[in-house]
Formats: C-alpha cells, sequence, structure tokens
C-alpha cells in the first residue's frame, strides 16, 4: 500500500509497506454466523497445497477441483495498458493470467499463486484516481483483515502497493449473481435459490455490522460463491470500497452527520439515501430486498428510469406496501419486504427474525442443496410457466 495510506504495524509485526500474508491456521473465535452457513470450516482447516520445486514458473495449474460457474478472461481493451503486466509474473509469486473484471475503481486479475499452486484474484487500484488519493482499498483490506475467519468473506492471502497501484490477492469466486442471473433462460432465479441467498446475505451483514461497518453498496454484483466442493454454496459478500463505521469500537453509535453524500448504487439504495440522509444497518437491509426482487422477479420497476426522483417515487410506493408493483414469484417477497421496510433506521435489525421470514421460500431444502445454476435453471424456468399459468386465469 502506499506508505503514507498504509496501516500502522501491529502487534505482530505486519506492516503493509511489505506483503501481508494472512495465517490461516490461526484459530478463529466461534460465532454463531456458522448456523446460516451451509459449510464454515473451509475457511480456517482447508489444507493448502505445498509449493512443488518441480513445476516450472508458467504454466501451473492448481489441483483444486473448481466447481460452480468460473470467472472468465476479458479480452484487452484497444490502446488499453493494464496496471499489471498480463501473462508475467508478479512480485515473484504470482502469475498474472488476465482480466476477469474492471471498473472505475481498477481491475481484477486471475492469477496462480506459484507458492501455493493455487489459482486466486488479484484486486488492483491506482493509488491516483482522478487526482485524489485513492483509499478504499486500503479501507477494504481494514475490513477483510478484521472478518478474517467469518464464512461469508472472501480469504485475503496477501496485499501491498507499488508505485503506481495498491493491491490485495484473494480468494477466486464464482462470478457475480447479477451475471448468473442473465445466464438463466427466464433472466430470473428460482424463489429457493433467492431464499437461500437472502438468508446468507442477512449473514453476511450481521457479521459486518458487528464489527461496526455498513456496506453501503449490496447489489447482486457484489455477491458471489465458492468453487471448490467445500465453498461452492457458500456466499461471499465482496467490495467494502465504500464501507463507513457507524460505531465505535465501544459499540456505540457515531453521531450523524446534518447531511450525507450520496454512496451507494442508484438502483439499490434506499430512500434515506436519495434523502440524503446518514445511512444505519437497515439501509443495507434495504438494498438487500431490492436484490432480492431484482434476483426473483427478473428486474426493479425503475429499471428503465434515469431520474433520481422518479425511482425515489416508486421506491416510496414499494416501501409503504404497495407491492403490485411486482409480478409473479415476486410476491413470495412481501412478508421479507414488509418487515424490512418497517424497520427502525436507529436500531440494528432483527437479523434472525428476518431470516425466519426468507427461510419459508426454500424449506424443506437446504442451504448446501444445489442452487438454479447446478440444474440449468430447471426451477427457475418452472416457476415462470406456474405464474404465466396463473395470471390467465
Amino acid at each position: 500500500m502506499n506508505p503514507k495510506h498504509a496501516p500502522k504495524t501491529d502487534n505482530s509485526g505486519r506492516s503493509s509497506k511489505s506483503i501481508v500474508v494472512a495465517d490461516q491456521s490461526e484459530k478463529v473465535t466461534k460465532d454463531d454466523s456458522k448456523r446460516d452457513s451451509p459449510s464454515t470450516k473451509v475457511q480456517n482447516n482447508q489444507k493448502v497445497p505445498k509449493p512443488s520445486t518441480e513445476q516450472s514458473d508458467k504454466n501451473v495449474v492448481s489441483p483444486t477441483k473448481r466447481l460452480g460457474v468460473m470467472p472468465r478472461l476479458k479480452l484487452p481493451e484497444p490502446d488499453s495498458i493494464p496496471l499489471i503486466p498480463i501473462d508475467e509474473k508478479f512480485r515473484k509469486r504470482w502469475h498474472i493470467e488476465g482480466i476477469i473484471g474492471k471498473g472505475g475503481y481498477g481491475e481484477i486479475y486471475l492469477a496462480i499463486d506459484m507458492k501455493m499452486a493455487e489459482e486466486v484474484a488479484i484486486k488492483a487500484e491506482p493509488i491516483v484516481r482522478k487526482g485524489k488519493v485513492a483509499k478504499r482499498m486500503i479501507l477494504e483490506q481494514e475490513v477483510l483483515l478484521k472478518l478474517r475467519g467469518k464464512p461469508h468473506v472472501p480469504l485475503i492471502f496477501g496485499s501491498g502497493h507499488t508505485d503506481q497501484f495498491n493491491f490485495i490477492v484473494l480468494q477466486l469466486l464464482s462470478i457475480n449473481l447479477g451475471d448468473i442471473r442473465r445466464m438463466s433462460p427466464t433472466r430470473k432465479l428460482s424463489k429457493t435459490t433467492v431464499g437461500r441467498i437472502t438468508v446468507q446475505s442477512i449473514a453476511a451483514l450481521r457479521d459486518l455490522h458487528e464489527i461496526g461497518y455498513l456496506h453501503r453498496d449490496v447489489k447482486p454484483a457484489n455477491i458471489c460463491f465458492g468453487i471448490t466442493p467445500k465453498t461452492r454454496h457458500v456466499l461471499m459478500l465482496l467490495d467494502y470500497g465504500l464501507v463507513r463505521r457507524y460505531k465505535d469500537p465501544d459499540g456505540e453509535w457515531r453521531s450523524h452527520r446534518p447531511k450525507a453524500g450520496f454512496r451507494g448504487t442508484q438502483r439499490y439504495v434506499s430512500t434515506r439515501v436519495h434523502r440524503r440522509l446518514e445511512q444505519t444497518p437497515a439501509d443495507d437491509m434495504v438494498s438487500l430486498m431490492y436484490t432480492a426482487f431484482e434476483l426473483l422477479a427478473g428486474e426493479l420497476p425503475w429499471r428503465n428510469l434515469e431520474k433520481s426522483d422518479d425511482i425515489w417515487k416508486i421506491k416510496e410506493a414499494v416501501h409503504f406496501g404497495h407491492i403490485e408493483y411486482f409480478t409473479g414469484m415476486a410476491r413470495e417477497l412481501f412478508e421479507f419486504s414488509k418487515l424490512v421496510s418497517g424497520l427502525d433506521p436507529m436500531v440494528d435489525p432483527p437479523y434472525a427474525t428476518l431470516q425466519t421470514a426468507v427461510k419459508k421460500l426454500y424449506v424443506p431444502k437446504k442451504l448446501s442443496d444445489p442452487y438454479d445454476w447446478e440444474d440449468n435453471f430447471k426451477e427457475a424456468v418452472l416457476e415462470k410457466t406456474l405464474s404465466t399459468d396463473d395470471s390467465t386465469k
């Protein structure tokens, strides 16, 4: 990381000026999030392959069996120079295979860790962006380390900086839920899949809120699943670049600003964000509610609107129970949306109650049962047929 803004060396002697490698063997305190996850042991007990001295520096293939929807390498843009050179070894450890994600923040690369013989993702962010020193990745690393050991956060294997960019080395995951939804023939996911996604997302947000932070950008594009046999049914919440501390270390809520800036993605933010009010855990839950609606209905009622006030108006109607804006299977979320819309923004959400309301969507299935993308979206197609039949009666 940029030495000027990097965190200070902690009591263990680690310094962010050099590569920080997460200790996977570290014992993690147990917590009740394990109740809401199909598999949690992988984060602490997963065996890491030993490096082989016989392997060449190139063409190292990960020995780990991959499942789920793997990310694909993207074609390089014309006249675009990647932050990290492709098909070269970075920091004498990671062979860069190509780019799998790109946005205003920077780039995400698929790489092979030569030391562990394992595929990883490397997220890189320019140190200076739009004339300002970028701090998103520094904050993201801080939160990832605080969440280490929790089931719904990707493992962090290392981090560092060059003169041009900061980087974090992360566990490789599936493509995001937005892309998975678009893979479905119906452009929707089934209620059993959406129910299990929502239950795990509530657990992920609870873990984040418990350490005093808000996500402020919950949406399908920031939710993935693991890709190993033990993690393929474990949801991962990503992108902590917009997090904000809302609680002090002693548990007391921080004072709210008279007027807060707009943070988040317009399609998914709550009406309180439209009003420029300070965000709280309830606003993360509203964004999750919109995410669940989109996954189950295929789109949000304000999808084609551009003006913030127009979007805000329909969100207000939904907030007050006008579920008629949604059709078909999305009505299955009525009880959940009613609970979320009634949350007190000044109180921590009743996470268990919210989960109970959503579990009805997938019982008797379990979190560890196959999801839509593992079964050719058969259930989503069947639900669309049933929904169409009902609408003609």
